[in-house]
């Protein structure tokens, strides 16, 4: 599997970039004088989607302007949205919303609510069909991306010309990779939005095997944060688990959300980013590096199935990582040194995983791997999945654990587990859901980064019926009242029940994906019956499951 290294926002740009150096020629003048080919290690490739356009062009020096035939390259996706142009100046008079806003607004429901928005609103659809999707083809089709790509879904500018230059790396359309590694900050806010939506038009090509990942790391704990993010930490936690909800309610989305805690990562480097950073790649070297073991290549569609078989929702994976030197029959000690508190990158309980990828660098038997995995886990050798890699140096390993929590109903007590962290992570969202409700629509005091001629930046000014969505979203017909503060529905009810469901030991915890724009949803009663209503991919995959469970069952013949 060949990954196309996605990164969104600050944090996912900065450890893209760990992912795309060049192996061979640190000299861009040299590289141009020489026509030689970009070639970083690995022969992986990748791009950097960020929002705000000054980070881009000014604050870093890694990734060029894809509009300037760079590569590696950064692009804006907000740029194809022009200014003041018709969707522009409708979006803000119907909603408040600014589609041209970059990188202010650290909150994980702003581009969530753009992008429904345009799947929603009929109006801004057509307006957007006729005016938008001709230019936005040919900008980004002049810089390589497939101009040939079909709108399959409501045509939505700054999430499709995203994916157009996507695309272009991937084997669906001219490029070579066989899967796509997003990579972002959950806690940020600013990343987490654009996935979902550029996995819908993956899946909308009819591709559900393809194998889309999201590697993210969750904020940390405390209010000390990396400064660029501006931001205390009862909203960076509320981004977080919304952008986690998102991601592990989406029927038809990601193979899976590979999670790091950077609690972990301050206690083990400090504020030493780039350190961490580098670590980060380091680790996921035995996943994405090239050169697999002769005849042991195995195929992408083959890992999307394995990863999410058998579930209704992406499941999240726990990395555990142990590098040694080389020796005889290594397979025992990088297990275990993987297994232990030091290889952990996320507190977990690895028994209670239902799966296990184990990928693999150096001279590693497989057998070995599964005897030794089961042996310390009990997770049945048939559910463990080892895949080799040549390497150079340490042996290494790369164990990815499949939702291992739950079952035990105490867990949340114990420090070092998946329950306990969610549960403080769901508590401090809420209390900052209950403390700063004016702060969910944009009406607090924002530390906003962005000046213009030396003033600051113009807030958000969301119109009543954007408001009423969002009172909707968060707490349910009941609205915000102390007394019925998520009683029955909306984000605040669905937290609880999820932290209920954690204390009693049950998995999954999330369950029924929410959003803040409905189609043509106008009443509470409407909107009660549209928030559990099942969609067309949860239905498709409840009857999938249904018939693998009679095959095995061999109640009917597989085809």
């Amino acid at each position: 599997m060949r990954l196309c290294i996605v990164g969104i926002g600050g944090a996912g740009g900065k450890i893209t970039q760990e992912f795309l150096g060049n192996e061979d020629l640190d000299s861009d003048l040299l590289s141009r004088i020489t026509d030689a080919q970009y070639i970083s290690p690995g022969m992986i490739q990748g791009i950097w989607l960020e929002a705000d356009k000054n980070d881009a062009k000014n604050i870093q020096h890694f990734f060029g302007d894809l509009n300037e035939g760079c590569y590696p390259c950064f692009y804006i996706p907000h740029d194809v949205v022009a200014d003041g142009c018709e969707v522009h100046r409708i979006v803000r008079e119907k909603y408040g919303y600014d589609v041209k806003k970059q990188g202010f607004v650290r909150d994980a429901q702003y581009l969530k609510a753009i992008f429904e928005i345009f799947d929603t609103d009929k109006e801004i659809q057509v307006i957007v069909a006729k005016t938008m999707n001709k230019e936005m083809i040919e900008s980004v089709g002049g810089n390589g991306a497939n101009s040939s790509a079909s709108f399959s879904q409501a045509p939505n500018p700054i999430f499709d010309s995203a994916w157009n230059v996507i695309r272009n790396f991937t084997t669906l359309g001219d490029g070579e990779c066989d899967g796509i590694l997003f990579v972002v900050s959950f806690g940020g806010g600013t990343g987490t939005g654009f996935i979902n939506p550029i996995i819908n038009h993956i899946r909308n090509e009819g591709k559900a095997d393809y194998p889309v990942f999201a590697l993210g790391i969750l904020t940390e704990l405390g209010d000390y944060a990396d400064k660029a993010q501006f931001s205390k930490e009862g909203r960076r936690n509320l981004a977080a688990i919304s952008a986690i909800y998102d991601l592990l309610t989406k029927g038809s989305g990601a193979n899976g959300v590979i999670i790091i805690d950077n609690q972990i990562l301050l206690d083990r480097f400090g504020n030493d980013y780039p350190s961490a950073n580098r670590f980060i790649h380091k680790m996921m070297q035995p996943m994405v590096a090239a050169r697999d073991y002769p005849d042991e290549i195995p195929p992408s569609q083959a890992i999307a199935q394995h990863s999410s078989g058998g579930l209704s929702r992406p499941p999240i994976f726990v990395p555990l990582f142990a590098s040694l030197p080389r020796s005889t029959n290594p397979e025992e000690a990088l297990i275990k040194k993987a297994l232990s508190e030091e290889g952990k990158l996320f507190g977990c309980s690895p028994e209670q995983a239902d799966f296990a990828f184990v990928f693999c660098r150096g001279f590693i038997d497989s057998d070995k791997i599964r005897e030794t995995l089961t042996r310390e886990t009990s997770i049945p050798p048939e559910r463990i999945w080892p895949m080799r890699k040549m390497g150079e140096g340490n042996n290494e390993i790369l164990i990815l654990l499949r939702n291992p929590y739950g079952g035990d109903p105490k867990a949340y007590l114990k420090e070092g587990t998946l329950e306990n962290r969610f549960c403080k992570l769901i508590t401090m969202a809420l209390q900052y859901i209950s403390q700063h409700p004016e702060d969910l629509f944009y009406e607090g005091k924002q530390e906003e980064k962005g000046k213009k001629d030396g003033k600051p930046a113009e807030q958000v000014r969301l119109t009543e019926a954007s408001k009423e969505a969002l009172k909707m979203f968060f707490f349910g017909p009941e609205g915000m009242g102390k007394d019925c503060f998520g009683k029955t529905s909306g984000f605040a009810f669905e937290l609880k029940e999820a932290r209920r469901r954690l204390r009693d030991g049950e998995k999954p915890f999330f369950h029924n994906p929410l959003r803040i724009f409905y189609k043509e949803a106008k009443t509470e009663d409407d909107f009660k019956s549209k928030i559990h209503e099942p969609d067309k991919d949860d239905i498709a995959r409840a009857v999938d499951k249904r018939i693998r469970e009679l095959i095995e069952q061999g109640l009917i013949k597989g085809l």
